[in-house]
């Protein structure tokens, strides 16, 4: 790996979710943290897949008082 690991990187490839990151593949939006078999393969993140907000079901609405 050419990049080193920041204490705040995440440790876990960023597609398959259960190797080591072993790869950093450099992007226009920054860079992913990728295992050597999803870089090799040009597999996305999954976390460009299913967006914070989609993975729950949650909007961006504000709750109020009144509901």
């Amino acid at each position: 790996m050419t990049d080193s690991l920041s204490e705040t990187d995440v440790r876990t490839c960023e597609a398959c979710w259960n190797a080591p990151v072993t790869a950093v593949r450099q992007t226009d939006g920054g860079r992913d943290l990728l295992c050597a078999e999803c870089a090799e393969g040009g597999y996305p993140r999954r976390v460009d897949l299913f967006p914070p907000f989609g993975i729950y079901q949650l909007t961006t609405r504000t709750p109020t008082a009144s509901g």
